[in-house]
């Protein structure tokens, strides 16, 4: 290698040298830095959250502070991570079935979409859509009911179209995202 520098002219030789040295930098960064700092923000975010659940448990039932945090806490949805995309589309499928069983809508098929959401996160989404038959206030069960579904990110779309013969009944479209799992945590 010294030989190798020493034909070159001092030019050469610094542009060889700087190369070396971002090549080193950049090796140093990718196999040992950026590891270190992902598993720093993974245990920062963890230890967030303990910090959280130990403030919770220390606060006195009636004090002004659990009171705060216990509305805090309820008005926050719960929403589950996300897992892979096969898996996370299962979860939301099943849990929305059962929320539709629930409220006693009717439903045709399900067919699922992937990155046609609006709004910047478009690209990180899968859709379910579904479309059937039910009555107005067993919908409006099912819209309350899926704020409690913890793979629900959002209603994307929804249609509604009365019956010509019969008022009371409703052919819907709708369409909710969930977002799509990553085995990479950015």
């Amino acid at each position: 290698m010294m030989k190798y520098l020493d034909k070159l002219n001092p030019r050469e030789r610094k542009i060889a040298v700087f190369c070396a040295v971002t090549g080193g930098l950049m090796v140093f960064y990718f196999l040992i830095a950026e590891p270190i700092l992902l598993k720093a923000g993974q245990v920062r975010s963890r230890l967030q959250q303990q910090r959280q659940n130990l403030s919770m448990l220390l606060a006195e039932e009636g004090s002004v502070e659990a009171m705060k945090l216990k509305n805090l806490t309820a008005a926050v949805p719960v929403l589950e991570m996300p897992v892979e995309p096969d898996k996370q589309v299962q979860l939301l499928r099943d849990q929305l079935t059962r929320q539709i069983q629930q409220a006693g809508i009717q439903v045709k098929n399900f067919q699922f979409q992937t990155g046609s959401a609006t709004g910047p996160n478009a690209s990180s989404v899968i859709m379910l859509q579904c479309r059937g038959r039910c009555q107005f206030p067993a919908m409006l069960k099912l819209l309350e009911e899926l704020k409690k579904n913890p793979y629900y990110v959002g209603v994307e779309e929804l249609t509604l179209r009365v019956d010509e013969r019969n008022r009371q009944e409703l052919d819907f479209t709708f369409t909710v995202s969930t977002f799509r799992g990553s085995s990479k945590i950015l």
